[in-house]
């Protein structure tokens, strides 16, 4: 499954990354729209318990997730549900 480090909660750790949970919104919100104006495509947004499940950063990932899927035909899937659908769908020859 793809792993992206820019829509990733990583950044809240390093200089110049996300600060606030509005950084962390704006910046996946804008990356969702900029895919979904392409004409959709699979966005993975990188989650660690341990950083977006801090009381100021998880607002962010709401405000994100509520967004989302507030959106006609968008699938919010695990990468195990991902997996599934691969190998259900596409299997090996």
């Amino acid at each position: 499954v793809p792993y992206t480090l820019d829509a990733n909660d990583f950044k809240f750790l390093i200089p110049n990354g996300f600060v606030t949970a509005d950084d962390f919104a704006t910046y996946l919100i804008d990356t969702f729209e900029q895919l979904h104006a392409e004409g959709g495509r699979m966005m993975n947004v990188g989650l660690h318990c341990r950083i977006v499940g801090r009381p100021g950063r998880a607002p962010g990932l709401d405000r994100f997730l509520r967004h989302v899927t507030s959106r006609d035909g968008v699938w919010v899937a695990t990468r195990a549900e991902l997996a599934r659908h691969w190998r259900e769908h596409h299997p090996a020859a």
